[in-house]
């Protein structure tokens, strides 16, 4: 199998090489994601599948200039590739373009099938993104991966969490009662492997079965590291360091990854217990 990969050095995008490490990759740089849609469909021209994990992290300050930089790496990218998929003789049999839950409303439960979307800035974006996405040609199967908190150790917020922690700094955020709904590295790309093997197609939900608030997410950290977690940290600390873009840590929402589970798939780190003592044992 052929998989072209945008977004290969990112996070995600280093461990799906590894995941697909026994197949043929091609490796998406961004003067081909940006470039001319003919030269990128005559690059990816024999790929079976489409991997779109490219973005700008939305953990950043949302000034004006990083709010264009999160929403072109997304929709202008993705709008690119799904053009030059449709100049192909020979379209992929499956384009899997990565989501996230943030589309969905705060403090609400939902999964693939009975959710209320959100409002807000992350909101627009994602609905653009996936938009975009779904530009691509009947011929193609399209997968949707509406991705929630990725926990690793080389990647995403929780090497800068353990290096707080380590440092005494750790602690639970506000009331600590936003819900995190997370999903293992290993568990991310272990499902899209599953998913592109059943030849699946449609939202999926790429979170654990597990959704945990920040208190216990926060305490099983500190149990792990052996390091206390005493101080709360107010909510406008947040708002200070990360203005706008704190509502990330500071709200959440209860996602439930309906359709791999209905499909079959078996998390290996269901639990944050798991997923986080993985993760520690591994440093």
């Amino acid at each position: 199998m052929i998989i072209a990969i945008a977004g290969y050095r990112g996070f995600i995008g280093r461990h799906l090489q590894k995941e697909f490490a026994s197949h043929e990759l091609i490796l998406l740089d961004r003067k081909d994601l940006y470039g001319d849609p003919g030269q990128l469909s005559e690059k990816i021209q024999n790929a079976d599948v489409v991997l779109n994990v490219a973005g700008f992290s939305v953990s950043k300050r949302w000034t004006p200039r990083n709010r264009i930089k999160i929403m072109e790496s997304r929709v202008r990218l993705t709008q690119n590739l799904v053009e030059a998929m449709n100049l192909m003789k020979k379209k992929p049999a499956c384009f899997i373009n990565s989501s996230a839950i943030g589309v969905y409303e705060y403090d609400l439960t939902h999964t693939e099938e009975e959710y209320t979307y959100g409002t807000g800035f992350l909101v627009d974006v994602v609905k653009k993104w996936e938009d975009a996405a779904r530009g691509v040609s009947d011929e193609t199967k399209l997968i949707l991966m509406r991705i929630g908190l990725v926990l690793g150790n080389d990647g995403g917020a929780l090497p800068r969490l353990f290096r707080l922690f380590n440092l005494g700094l750790g602690g639970i955020i506000g009331k600590g009662k936003q819900v995190y709904s997370f999903i293992h590295i290993k568990d991310l790309c272990a499902a899209i492997a599953f998913l592109i093997e059943k030849k699946s197609a449609g939202v999926y939900n790429f979170t654990s079965p597990e959704p945990v608030t920040n208190k216990v997410f926060t305490k099983t950290i500190a149990r792990e590291l052996k390091r206390p977690a005493f101080i709360p940290i107010p909510l406008f600390a947040m708002r200070m360091v990360m203005g706008k873009a704190s509502v990330i840590v500071t709200k959440g929402q209860t996602v439930y990854p309906k359709r791999l589970e209905d499909d079959g798939y078996k998390f290996t780190f269901a639990s944050i217990n798991d997923a986080i003592h993985n993760l520690v044992s591994q440093q």
